[in-house]
């Protein structure tokens, strides 16, 4: 798959990548990656999205061939540059879609601004509670390649290797110290949650934990998946974004009675 432009987005003094896909009209889809990769697994994702509007896959700073600082961004650094770009592009009440700690991120971003952001996704959302660890999330990453297929772990470890074990180690502190199950409840979003029926870093007790949490959400289990859940299942993940992007989850939940 080609980006049809790759740009550099600059804010107070960091350097984001956004490749972007699709057209100007129709909706407008934001894409934020996990710890340690980058847009790679978002290239079954991307097309789909964009036949019916544009979408801008981010490059988080220090990931990817985003350039990296001495030091790492906070959650909400990263929530606040997202925005800046988003306004800062022009974007209408765009689509923020997170996987992972992009989860986190996308979280944020809502809670910051609002107004902004009246509907988000959040795909294999973290971080459990009950795992806050290092070294869980460490073994549950570890149990997740088991249940990926074979290119979807080569996507992620091309990336992985991109970023190096160093700037992920440094970034794990940042994913482990924002408490999601806090923020949850403060959010005015519209919120689709997405999970991979197998996958192990976010289990289903903690899918259904972030929906009771959430004031207005419909969580959504793919069967099959894990935790890159949209490399796995492209179409499924897909078509649930775009009914969000239509209708939110009031339409979600009564097609599914």
């Amino acid at each position: 798959m080609r980006w049809r432009s790759v740009e550099e987005f600059k804010h107070d003094g960091r350097t984001m990548l956004v490749k972007r896909l699709g057209g100007e009209k129709g909706p407008q889809f934001v894409l934020v990656h996990g710890i340690g990769v980058a847009t790679r697994y978002f290239t079954r994702l991307a097309p789909l999205l964009a036949r019916s509007g544009g979408v801008h896959a981010v490059e988080l700073p220090g990931f990817g061939s985003a350039p990296r600082q001495s030091t790492t961004m906070s959650i909400e650094e990263h929530a606040a540059m997202l925005t800046a770009y988003v306004v800062g592009a022009g974007l209408a009440a765009p689509l923020l879609v997170g996987h992972s700690m992009g989860t986190q991120i996308v979280v944020e971003a809502a809670l910051q601004r609002p107004e902004l952001f009246p509907r988000i996704v959040g795909m294999g959302g973290v971080v459990d509670p009950r795992e806050r660890s290092a070294l869980l999330q460490g073994l549950r990453l570890a149990e997740d390649m088991l249940f990926e297929t074979p290119p979807s772990n080569w996507a992620v470890l091309r990336d992985y290797a991109r970023t190096g074990p160093r700037w992920y180690l440094k970034t794990v502190p940042v994913m482990l110290g924002y408490k999601t199950e806090e923020a949850l409840p403060a959010l005015a979003a519209d919120t689709l949650l997405i999970r991979g029926a197998r996958d192990p870093i976010c289990r289903h007790d903690w899918a259904e934990d972030m929906a009771r949490l959430i004031p207005r959400s419909r969580l959504v289990e793919v069967p099959g998946s894990a935790h890159v859940v949209m490399y796995t299942a492209p179409a499924r993940v897909a078509g649930e974004i775009l009914a969000h992007a239509r209708h939110g989850t009031a339409a979600g939940m009564e097609a599914a009675r």
